[in-house]
């Protein structure tokens, strides 16, 4: 009688289950290895400038890495000349490329920029992610709404207000939440700014919203402008900011004074 070869199957399984252990810290290695589009000259030689990649490849999975890798030059020692090129394939991309990804790639870009245009064009990128199916359309919006936070220019405000004081979605589940991903990013973002107009649209969030989620955010950020420990309780937080000269100048505030 044969012996059964299972030991020896059991020996070998023993001898490669550890590779994939072996192999995690270079998981991004072995990721560019299996793909379609991996070239071992390419993998060894001089990486491309971005723009370079940019202006010469229509590969999605490489624009996007190209995208993800371009910094502001004016703040790292290049001419407006290229400040003005780096923004428009930034601004280009956010807003008209056909791959979701790229565009995601090219909002994060801009997070770190101060240029002013920038904000206009994460402005358009939120208004223009309804090419893609709602559910990537709505990450789109929520990273530009991040994104306008990020940037911390004032300019950014007035688009921040309105999302997140819109109303609730009535319908499917999946909408209700998408939308509420939204307006939390808004909310989220409005913590950066110490214009009445952020802290008032915060205040209405707690006043009009159940979304536990939500009002934990609106709460976050109030702290954060303000400085002042309370909890999500509108009518402290009210208080408070009839109280605070930058909430008083707010239009908003105005407002509901004079309906009140």
């Amino acid at each position: 009688m044969r012996d059964s070869p299972k030991p020896a199957i059991s020996r070998m399984a023993g001898l490669i289950l550890p590779l994939p252990l072996m192999l995690g810290g270079c998981a991004s290695f072995w990721d560019e290895v299996t793909s379609r589009d991996f070239s071992l000259k390419e993998k060894f030689q001089p990486a491309k400038p971005p723009l370079e990649v940019l202006q010469t490849t229509t590969d999605g999975d490489k624009r996007a890495k190209a995208l993800a890798q371009l910094n502001e030059p004016l703040r790292h020692g290049g001419t407006q000349e290229q400040q003005d090129l780096v923004v428009k394939v930034l601004v280009d991309a956010a807003t008209t490329d056909r791959q979701s990804l790229c565009r995601l790639r090219a909002i994060e870009s801009m997070k770190k920029f101060k240029d002013p245009r920038v904000v206009e064009g994460l402005k358009e990128a939120y208004y223009r992610a309804g090419s893609f199916n709602p559910e990537i359309a709505s990450v789109i919006r929520a990273q530009s709404l991040e994104a306008l936070g990020a940037t911390g220019n004032p300019e950014a405000v007035e688009l921040l207000v309105k999302v997140a004081n819109e109303p609730a979605v009535v319908g499917a589940e999946q909408d209700r939440q998408m939308k509420i991903d939204e307006r939390t990013a808004a909310a989220r973002s409005l913590g950066n700014f110490k214009e009445g107009d952020a802290s008032v649209a915060l205040l209405n969030i707690l006043k009009a919203d159940k979304d536990v989620a939500l009002r934990d955010t609106a709460r976050s950020s109030l702290q954060k402008i303000t400085g002042h420990k309370a909890p999500a309780d509108a009518r402290m937080w009210e208080e408070y900011l009839a109280k605070d000269p930058a909430s008083r100048e707010s239009s908003w505030f105005r407002l509901a004074s004079f309906w009140k």
